[in-house]
């Protein structure tokens, strides 16, 4: 009986080995394998799944690199599209136009090293010889011979030997000499020129050049940049070649005065990256190495940096590059009238509400498109006891249905979205009501609007004082024939 039972033991202490056994070999074979988190494997998971559940251990220790301010996870799973969305091609402009960044480069910030090695081959250092090199100035007395030097920057533009720069770096020659940061020269013509938005393109002929496939820079959407960013500008200060500075974007939308012109440069950035003599014409760039503005100009007491520094939006670039390329110069619209910010003293002697807004005009200037189309200046006038009386023009608060706060909001929507032979509305207040005027924008004359509403104005000033003058004949005739336009005038009857 005992022997039985020993066996019994047995035979069940074997089965339970086995079973235990079983269910553990089974356990072993069921457990999932621990994923292994590398980027390639976190990029391939949010490829095939866009959206993570906030309680997701995957989410928490590694959140999906979207950017805050365009998340497009419907487009994450096709490779194919994103890279299409990286360049889209501009069907008027025929130019690669960086609109939506790539999964990494839209959540990674490169390294200030990393975008200087990223561009550097492809911004350049422009020498230009100016004529007039025997001339001598006299400052303080002093005899000091001209520099005919002109020192400047420029970018790589396409790899058809495109070089862009300033206008001003390049307004009296024809052609230039081009370096690039290995210590290559190459000389290059002076294909396009617009003094206006201070804008210069340069050819490189030489077939060596198109050897080397330099890369050209990639220009962004300067619209969407934002006041705070870290940006980054390259060049050649005082001939320092390659030399990187970095700042922020202090401001959008600034309007630049430009004395060679007369006519001020719209939308321009305004930034305190150091800017100095020999930077005109190079790169502003972004965190991600493209393009947003081309530096042009400083307000500096000395002509060295102070902090505010310009540059011209990409957005003009992409605008006007194409156009110069193919024509070599650029026509911009033009109203025709010189206006200034609407004074608490306007506003008073109108009985507009406080805080009234617009942009008074204060000269139009004759046979300009304003003009044509009626818009009203600042008049003086005499009253019948000699006083003299100042008649308010029109006040424009509106174009095209847009909000005008000064005459800068109108130079920049026509700039920024207008060409010549395109037809606005002006929305004027004028005596208290609100009139809207269309108008047919014509091609921009060489002269300032300064000296073409002065040469207006006094002409005007000569027409008045030659009928006061008439009228205050010391001896004026008994009687006179009425004028009859067409027919020569009639003699008096009496001397």
């Amino acid at each position: 009986m005992s022997l039985l039972l020993i066996v019994y033991l047995f035979i069940w202490i074997i089965v339970s080995v086995l079973v235990v056994s079983a269910y553990f070999a089974g356990t072993m074979n069921l457990l999932p394998s621990l994923p292994l988190f590398t980027s390639s494997t976190i990029a391939s998971s949010l490829a095939t799944a866009p959206s993570q559940s906030p309680q997701s251990p995957l989410s928490e220790s590694y959140p999906a690199p979207l950017s805050s301010s365009t998340k497009q996870p419907s487009s994450l799973g096709n490779p194919s599209m994103v890279q299409a969305q990286q360049q889209e091609v501009n069907p008027d402009e025929g130019i690669n136009v960086s609109t939506t960044s790539s999964l990494a480069s839209s959540s990674q910030k490169i390294s200030l090293p990393e975008i200087f090695k990223k561009t550097e081959n492809s911004v350049v250092q422009i020498t230009s010889t100016r004529p007039g090199s025997d001339q001598i100035v006299t400052l303080n007395g002093r005899e000091i011979p001209q520099n005919n030097i002109a020192l400047g920057s420029g970018f790589v533009y396409d790899q058809d030997g495109r070089i862009i720069t300033n206008h001003h770096v390049v307004s009296e020659v024809d052609e230039v000499d081009v370096k690039f940061v290995d210590g290559d020269t190459y000389t290059a013509k002076v294909v396009g020129k617009d003094p206006y938005s201070d804008i210069g393109v340069l050819q490189i002929p030489d077939r060596e050049f198109f050897d080397k496939r330099v890369a050209p820079l990639k220009i962004a959407n300067s619209s969407e940049i934002e006041v705070g960013e870290q940006i980054i500008a390259i060049g050649n200060p005082f001939g320092l070649s390659g030399t990187l500075t970095t700042g922020v974007v202090s401001q959008i939308g600034r309007l630049l005065p430009n004395d060679i012109t007369g006519y001020s440069i719209a939308n321009t950035i305004q930034t305190d990256a150091a800017i100095n003599p020999g930077n005109s014409g190079g790169p502003l760039l972004d965190m991600k190495g493209e393009v947003v503005g081309m530096n042009t100009a400083i307000f500096s007491n000395t002509g060295v940096y102070s902090g505010v520094g310009f540059a011209v939006p990409s957005n003009m670039l992409l605008k006007e590059i194409p156009v110069l390329i193919e024509k070599g110069s650029y026509v911009h619209p033009w109203l025709g009238f010189t206006a200034r910010d609407v004074s608490p003293d306007i506003t008073e002697s109108l009985k507009l509400p406080r805080n009234f807004k617009g942009a008074a005009v204060v000269s139009v200037v004759e046979n300009s498109p304003a003009d044509k189309a009626g818009i009203r200046g600042q008049a003086t006038g005499v009253d019948f006891v000699g006083n003299e009386q100042v008649r308010s023009g029109d006040i424009v608060t509106k174009i095209d249905n847009q909000p005008v706060k000064s005459m800068d909001d109108v130079i920049s929507y026509l700039d920024e979205s207008k060409k010549v032979g395109d037809k606005v509305t002006l929305t004027v207040n004028r005596e208290g009501q609100d009139v809207e005027v269309p108008i047919t924008l014509e091609e921009r004359p060489s002269s300032s609007p300064q000296l073409l509403a002065a040469s207006s104005s006094s002409q005007q000033q000569q027409q008045q004082q030659d009928r006061e003058e008439e009228e205050s004949d010391p001896n004026p005739p008994l009687f006179r024939f009425p004028e009859i336009p067409g027919f020569p005038e009639l003699p008096k009857l009496f001397p």
